[in-house]
């Protein structure tokens, strides 16, 4: 392990702040890369330099200073990691009240290089670990025994049952939202096997699960999302939450996250506040099918529902769209639709048939209703 700057700073700061002595960290080369004098930064100590020769600590005294470069009275300690030198601290101050301090200062230093270390190796576990499930997600992974030496790498169990959230955000803030996962990653519904990671400028969560009867899976699974949703808005903003499928085997975990981009991305053009901005892939229905439609098809079947280019003026201008969910969610039912759009019922019936002479369609026709109900779908999800 190297000393750099910025991990020098950081063995100053919280050296100092126990001691109440200024501290310095020299490189293997003697240079002061830390300090809490700013402006012995970047100079040459050269009893730092004799320390790492001799491996041995060594005590400069008030009268001696003259005869060295860019050196102070004080104890000056060589840095071990790993049983090589690479480094030197000094304690800056008179022998007699610096001298004692010296080994435990020593100490000191090496367990936060030893922590560094270990931080740094997580991380690049971590990142390791982050890396391969990006790949299982973009299904780069088509060999096997590739697949099986990873899984086996970073000790993930294959045939455990998964699902995976997708979170989009108001305003993504990737910095804010990597400094976050940390703190997501201690809630108590996230497990061990469970991993979080970004994928643009969405949020990825790979969650393990350990129940398999539907009514509880389905159950289960709409209060994790919940519970994330409400913990992610305390932590970082509002968020909306795709739910993908369950899959048993992580072959398969592309198929959820797809699923999860898809539920996403439907739900937020079509969705309404009553489902809390969580969508899931399972109460999609027939919308499932609107990202699988090109757009040129989605446009050809517009036209020719409406037998004109324009039909984006029939959903802008009128309150068909509103009229049609209502005609849907009240199972035709004109007195209960007509209550739900606090219009008479004799008033809706007149637009039932300003509706039927426009386009041709009559509403009171299941057929035809799912008809338009479709082609409004289409429209919104197309904007």
């Amino acid at each position: 392990m190297n000393l750099n700057r910025e991990l020098a700073e950081k063995i100053v700061i919280k050296t100092m702040h126990v001691l109440g002595k200024n501290i310095n960290i020299m490189n293997s080369q003697g240079i002061i890369i830390g300090s809490g004098d700013s402006k012995r930064l970047n100079t040459f100590h050269e009893i730092a330099g004799e320390v790492i020769k001799t491996q041995e600590a060594i005590i400069i005294k008030e009268e001696e200073i003259e005869g060295y470069k860019g050196v102070k009275a004080g104890i000056n300690l060589p840095i071990i990691f790993n049983e090589d030198i690479i480094g030197v601290v000094g304690i800056t101050g008179k022998v007699d009240e610096v001298s004692g301090y010296g080994k435990l200062v020593k100490n000191m230093v090496e367990l936060i290089l030893q922590q560094e270390f270990l931080r740094h190796e997580i991380e690049i576990d971590n990142r390791a670990k982050e890396n391969f499930y990006q790949q299982i997600l973009n299904e780069n992974i088509q060999n096997q025994d590739l697949l099986n030496d990873r899984l086996k790498l970073f000790n993930i169990k294959k045939d455990l049952n998964r699902i995976v959230f997708v979170i989009s955000f108001d305003t993504f803030d990737a910095k804010l939202v990597t400094n976050t996962v940390n703190d997501l990653n201690n809630l108590v519904f996230i497990k061990k096997e469970d991993i979080f990671i970004i994928r643009g400028d969405k949020l990825v969560l790979i969650k393990t699960l350990n129940y398999q009867v539907n009514e509880i899976q389905s159950k289960k699974i709409n209060e994790l999302a919940k519970n994330l949703k409400l913990k992610i808005k305390k932590m970082i903003s509002e968020a909306q939450i795709g739910v993908g499928t369950i899959v048993d085997n992580i072959n398969d975990l592309h198929i959820s996250y797809r699923d999860a981009v898809f539920a996403l991305e439907v739900g937020n053009k079509l969705g309404s506040q009553e489902n809390y901005n969580i969508f899931s892939i399972d109460n999609l229905g027939y919308n499932y099918i609107l990202p699988f439609i090109e757009n040129y098809h989605a446009e050809n079947f517009l036209k020719n529902i409406f037998h004109q280019d324009d039909y984006a003026e029939y959903f802008k201008d009128t309150n068909l769209g509103e009229i049609i969910e209502a005609l849907v969610e009240n199972n035709l039912n004109i007195s209960q639709t007509a209550e739900s759009l606090y219009i008479h019922r004799n008033t809706l019936l007149y637009q039932l048939n300003k509706i039927k002479e426009q386009t041709g369609y009559d509403l009171k026709n299941v057929s035809e209703l799912f008809t338009l109900l479709l082609a409004y779908h289409l429209y919104l999800f197309e904007q």
